[in-house]
């Protein structure tokens, strides 16, 4: 559910050769963290990363490459105040995927007749790695013309000559195939000629690159997404719409990528009338929608479908909109404001969370919390994601309007790893005599955003071997009271303290000294 939220103005005074060291350090290796619970593979412990000066929309990947697009005129250095540090970069950026830094690579996207209103609001790479397909809102790249569609060469880092179809409007959704690009978005015409918010064209290398193909489902509003089944069968569409080639079906459809006709199609109570498809990712088993809902009465979380029979595995209903979602090794990584998901016997209503993990088998959350704020522009927090695979191991990238990253200023991009893992808060602990010759102390069980499983020691005096051991379960929204009560000799005198461990990291709680009744 949208809530527009206040500007975050919270700025970080680093000097920025302090992130070039960190940035430095990212790149190397990274070990396997130990403390990740399973089936999670990135830590809440965001990596230092680039910042850009204005919203980022939309992420792609490729060859240890990340793209990113959105609404900004320049980059800088993590721990850079806004303004200070800056490259410039207009509304596209390369960055390597392991140390979050930039490359040379600068495609400049524009729109020189009202240039804050340029945006690339969606990427897409070719099947073979080759062509990163750019969508959004500008007439020229690289001071050459294009209308809303244009198509860099990776390696070369220029644009693709011979590319040049054209957009009436916003493109928001770029898929790709060996011989077509699909697209959508505001659009209603294309090379010119009639389509109703989808089409394609010929891709990049074909004979005839970006020529216009008869592919044109009738879409009754606006295409959000698009996502292609791994043999480029159909092709899964989400968006604002209520029926396509006239036949009911509100903000989701499944459509063959030759003829565009619907092979499923999704009644308005499969997703209510009030709510909207953002974004649609899939894996070999099935797809999976992020929703965002208007008003009261709406649906904001996720779904998953199954290939086989498009019938739905399972329905998550937090609220919340949810603006992005990936998959990866068996986990649905998301990127909302979810603020309630006690219809999913989780966290109440409350404080927005705005990434989230489940498995692609349910929608139980899983041992993954990192943080950011609502941001700028609608104040909806994280608005893409993708994840990069390197030499080095495999990084999680997110994009969007946030300004802050696990309480420390970070604007428009972040990245999760393998490592660091979170290191869990230290237990508050109390320590009383309820009789002679006994202590009870008690404590409070500790967060760790990548790890709900904790075990936590008691220790006497100076001893290294405890007194009791208690393995817990522990989230931000329910951290049980744990105790022990330990006998000793009555009127002597003792220190107790607690400490908690996720396997990797151990954190010891303050020791406190009593004396026995």
């Amino acid at each position: 559910m949208i809530v527009h939220s206040k500007y975050d103005q919270l700025r970080n005074k680093l000097f920025s050769i302090l992130s070039i060291m960190l940035l430095s350090v990212a790149a190397l290796p990274m070990p396997s963290a130990q403390a990740l619970q399973s089936p999670v593979s990135f830590t809440a412990v965001s990596l230092p990363t680039y910042q850009t000066s204005g919203i980022s929309w939309s992420v792609a990947q490729a060859n240890g490459l990340v793209f990113v697009g959105g609404t900004f005129t320049s980059i800088r250095p993590a721990g850079s105040a806004s303004g200070s540090n800056l490259t410039t970069r207009n509304n596209l950026a390369v960055f390597n995927a392991a140390t979050g830094s930039p490359t040379s690579c600068a495609p400049s996207v524009t729109l020189p007749s009202n240039p804050s209103q340029a945006t690339v609001r969606t990427l897409n790479v070719s099947p073979d790695k080759k062509t990163l397909y750019v969508g959004g809102y500008f007439s020229q790249v690289n001071g050459q013309a294009r209308n809303s569609l244009a198509a860099i060469d990776i390696a070369s880092c220029s644009l693709i000559a011979n590319f040049k179809p054209t957009s009436n409007a916003t493109v928001r959704a770029i898929q790709s195939t060996a011989s077509a690009v699909y697209f959508g978005g505001d659009v209603t015409t294309a090379n010119g000629q009639a389509r109703h918010y989808a089409a394609a064209v010929s891709a990049a290398g074909t004979a005839s690159p970006g020529a216009l193909q008869p592919w044109a489902p009738v879409l009754s509003k606006n295409l959000r997404a698009l996502a292609l089944k791994s043999d480029d069968s159909v092709i899964v569409a989400g968006g604002d719409f209520d029926t396509v080639n006239g036949a009911d079906s509100h903000a989701l459809a499944v459509l063959n990528t030759t003829s565009g006709a619907p092979v499923k199609t999704f009644p308005n109570h499969f997703v209510p009338v009030k709510s909207v498809v953002k974004d649609v990712a899939v894996d070999d088993t099935g797809f999976y929608t992020g929703n965002e809902g208007t008003g009261t009465g709406v649906f904001d979380g996720r779904i998953a479908l199954n290939w086989s029979g498009y019938s739905q595995r399972w329905r998550d209903t937090c609220l919340g909109a949810t603006q992005a979602v990936v998959v990866y090794k068996s986990v649905v990584y998301s990127g909302s404001h979810a603020h309630d998901c006690s219809s999913m016997g989780e966290y109440p209503d409350g404080a927005r969370h705005h990434f989230l993990a489940e498995s692609v088998n349910s929608p139980s959350l899983l041992a993954w919390f990192p943080q950011t704020n609502e941001g700028t522009g609608e104040g909806l927090g994280p608005r893409d994601m993708v994840v990069a695979p390197t030499s080095g191991g495999d990084y999680l990238w997110a994009v969007g309007e946030f300004t802050t990253v696990n309480g420390v200023a970070q604007q428009g991009m972040t990245r999760f790893g393998a490592s660091p893992d979170a290191t869990p808060s230290a237990p508050a602990t109390t320590v009383s005599s309820p009789s002679a010759g006994k202590t009870t102390i008690g404590w409070t069980t500790s967060l760790d955003n990548d790890n709900i499983s904790l075990t936590y020691n008691v220790y006497r005096d100076n001893s290294t071997t405890p007194i009791y051991t208690k393995a817990a379960n522990s989230t931000f929204w329910s951290r049980p009271q744990l105790s022990y009560t330990d006998t000793v000799t009555a009127k002597s005198t003792h220190s107790y303290k607690v400490t908690v461990s996720d396997s990797v990291h151990t954190t010891t709680s303050v020791s406190r000294s009593i004396t026995v009744k």
